[in-house]
């Protein structure tokens, strides 16, 4: 063998060797788990979790001839499904079965609440989902006894349990992830649905107890910083259990299988056959899976869990700016893990924003009505409202670009009124309510719509 073949073979070797050497470095430094002590989480007692889980099980169903009527039908001139309700007779007599119900539900709003689920518990996080579900369900409840309550002429309680809706969702946001806070304002929007059905139909005395209790809540609102602090909590006492399990492989190998496993359930949800992968996809799948490893150990383990503590970190700081609809978010990591997921977040807090500024204009709207059934006449301005006791004080507009800005008001010839928050593009359009791309009123306000939020025309 010559020496230039002698040469060229050690060379060879020499190379895969430091090349082998380097990647188990780079193997063993992408590894190795981040150094991390998993917060406590004290539960307080009695919990309201509990309690609303006892609530549920309390329910009679709402479903049948009693609660939604089969002839549900879509209503081409006001664009949405029409669903009457049934003979009320019937409905009275569920609603009576259900009093059990409400009761239990009504104990714990006078609770605190938290999820017993504690960060770092993996495999018991999923547990969560089903029973915040099942408390949105209790939200309905209470819709279905408003509406019951609205027809057998008994306003003031109709009102209660519209406004114990609300009441619901704000309390269910409370020590628990993102999903809590979705569930929440899924709950108030049932709510004040409810609340707008029949607020024309309630008198001074029922409409100023509604304010009151609206006022009450807010000191109590769990904000959406603590939310985001809550949520970075959970998910960095998560990783850091996955991450001390698992190594780079195992993790993404983890994550791919979750992602099928949701295909696979969406699909039969949808009445979807699931079909087998052909080569080329597992092929396909495979290459995916191992490009991220390879991201995932070049940006390391440690690497990776505190750039999402820090993104988290300074998005929370970020919820107690004046709202900004072009204020750009914290950097974003750039490994493929974090930027999978965390964006989710940042869209999140429109939801919050939006339900805050839907539930003030309810608040605002009832304290109006209380006037001018007392009055003969709506307030020249918003700050009567407050000089003559029906509110303590005027909420900020949420929507506002600076803080103590409160809501748009206007008297109107016959003895009307128009009632607004800025909306999502910030910007005071001196009433002009959000509409959709065909001219049409828009019920759901979304993040890039342009025009005010207006009460009574986009509120839900």
């Amino acid at each position: 063998m010559s020496k230039v073949k002698r040469g060229l073979k050690l060379g060879c070797g020499t190379t895969l060797a430091v090349l082998i050497g380097l990647g188990g470095v780079l193997w063993i430094r992408g590894n190795a788990a981040p150094e991390y002590k998993i917060p406590e989480w004290k539960l307080p007692s009695p919990n309201a979790y509990d309690t609303l889980t006892e609530a549920r099980k309390l329910e009679v169903s709402k479903l049948g001839k009693a609660a939604v009527n089969p002839e549900s039908h879509y209503d081409e001139k006001t664009r949405k499904y029409i669903y009457p309700l049934g003979p009320l007779e019937d409905r009275k007599a569920l609603l009576e079965k259900n009093q059990a119900t409400i009761a239990k539900l009504r104990e714990a709003l006078t609770q605190e609440f938290a999820t017993p689920r504690k960060p770092g518990d993996v495999q018991a996080l999923a547990d969560n989902f089903p029973h915040f579900a099942e408390f949105r369900e209790l939200a309905r409840l209470l819709m279905f006894a408003s509406r019951t309550y609205a027809d057998l002429g008994q306003n003031d309680e109709a009102g209660r349990c519209a406004v114990d809706a609300i009441k619901l969702g704000t309390l269910v946001s409370h020590r628990s992830q993102l999903m809590g806070n979705l569930v929440g304002v899924a709950c108030e929007a049932i709510g004040r649905k409810a609340l707008w059905e029949r607020v024309d139909k309630l008198d001074a005395k029922t409409a100023r107890a509604a304010v009151a209790r609206l006022e009450a809540l807010e000191p109590t609102r769990y904000s959406f910083e603590s939310v985001l602090l809550n949520e970075r909590d959970f998910s960095q006492a998560n990783t850091y259990v996955n991450f001390k399990n698992s190594n780079a492989w195992q993790y993404t190998s983890s994550y791919f299988s979750q992602i099928d496993e949701a295909a696979t359930v969406t699909g039969a949800m949808m009445g979807e056959e699931s079909e087998k992968p052909s080569a080329l996809d597992r092929a396909k799948l495979f290459g995916s899976q191992v490009a991220m490893t390879g991201l995932f150990v070049w940006h390391t383990k440690k690497g990776i869990f505190a750039e999402s503590g820090r993104y988290m970190t300074e998005l929370a700081a970020q919820t107690k700016l004046p709202y900004d609809p072009k204020r750009l978010g914290p950097r974003m990591p750039t490994d493929p893990i974090n930027q999978m997921i965390l964006p989710l977040f940042q869209q999140a807090g429109h939801k919050d924003t939006s339900t805050r500024a839907e539930t003030a204009l309810a608040r605002v709207y009832l304290a109006l009505r209380a006037y001018r059934l007392e009055k003969g006449s709506y307030p020249a301005t918003l700050e009567e409202l407050v000089t003559s006791g029906y509110l303590k004080a005027l909420p900020d507009d949420p929507y506002a670009m600076r803080f103590g800005q409160s809501f748009g008001y206007r008297r109107e010839v016959g003895d009307t009124l128009t009632l607004w928050s800025c909306g999502p593009d910030g910007d005071d359009d001196n009433g002009w309510a959000v509409k959709k791309a065909d001219g049409t009123v828009s019920r759901y306000v979304q993040t890039n719509d342009e025009g005010d939020l207006v009460a009574r025309v986009n509120t839900y």
